[in-house]
């Protein structure tokens, strides 16, 4: 089954703590934790996940922020941040600025949404969810 098709009932399982109890989730995914929100920016330990697999948004559908979609942008959704904050997402030594132009309905452990380009830039997209450690810039 694609990553895409699959996803939805990783979040519902989620969403309903299914996947944190039986352990299904990967070892890095580790709940929001605020590290500091001094200096440089607010840092945080959390889950990503990434959406826009081939077909399943179609290019140039418009964002939540009006901006056209597109699946290998550097950018992000995510349920809070203003739109045009840049965010540093990094995940086991490597890392990736991407810019929030979206908004998701994901919950509790995910708390940023990559589109697929940005989320190959750091992992496997066939991972799903990773845990990230991330910093507003």
């Amino acid at each position: 089954m694609p990553v895409a098709a699959f996803r939805p009932f990783v979040r519902a399982a989620l969403a309903a703590g299914a996947l944190a109890a039986s352990g299904a989730v990967c070892a890095q995914s580790l709940p929001y934790a605020p590290v500091d929100d001094a200096g440089s920016g607010t840092m945080a330990v959390c889950s990503a996940t990434w959406y826009g697999a081939e077909g399943e948004i179609p290019e140039g559908w418009p964002t939540a922020s009006g901006e056209p979609f597109h699946r290998f942008a550097l950018a992000a959704a995510h349920n809070s941040l203003p739109f045009g904050t840049r965010v540093r997402v990094s995940y086991q030594g490597r890392s990736v600025e991407v810019r929030i132009n979206d908004r998701g309905n994901f919950g509790w452990p995910i708390c940023i949404d990559l589109t697929y380009g940005a989320f190959l830039r750091i992992a496997n997209p066939d991972q799903g969810v990773v845990g990230v450690d991330y910093q507003v810039l």
